[in-house]
């Protein structure tokens, strides 16, 4: 099974402070070691994890930069995840997606991770409910 995920689940993964976290990192560590598994992850989810890892408005103490990159780092090692990568065109396919779902504004970036999931054909690990608009979108949320 081919898993894209979220930043929600690979922050959930590492904030031990946040009541999610042992119910998705049990599932990420399961997954990960899981043979028939294979977990991708967009730069943008990446990216997105550490801002908000790292933001003194969302967590006080914010995750040391440090033990941020270490965790990215040790987890883009991993034998079992890849980088999901874009394409010129994926932008005018999330530009038509965002249309046609009418997934605008701050959904932009759940736009691109539901074009790249459909496009891998993978499932989208999350715990974002805005992405049940879309009915054809494989999901699978570790918190249900």
């Amino acid at each position: 099974m081919l898993y894209l995920l979220d930043s929600n689940i690979v922050l959930y993964a590492k904030m031990d402070a946040m009541p999610e976290h042992q119910t998705v990192s049990r599932w990420l560590v399961k997954t990960m070691s899981d043979k028939g598994s294979t977990v991708a992850v967009c730069e943008t989810s990446i990216l997105s994890f550490l801002r908000i890892a790292r933001n003194v408005k969302v967590f006080n103490p914010p995750l040391p930069f440090d033990e941020a990159v270490a965790f990215v780092t040790s987890f883009l090692k991993h034998r079992s995840v890849q980088i999901s990568r874009t394409s010129p065109e994926h932008y005018i396919d999330v530009a038509e997606f965002m249309k046609k779902h009418d997934f605008g504004g701050n959904l932009a970036m759940d736009a691109h991770l539901a074009v790249l999931a459909l496009g891998s054909g993978a499932v989208l690990a999350t715990c974002d409910k805005d992405f049940k608009k879309v009915p054809y979108l494989k999901i699978f949320n570790p918190l249900i």
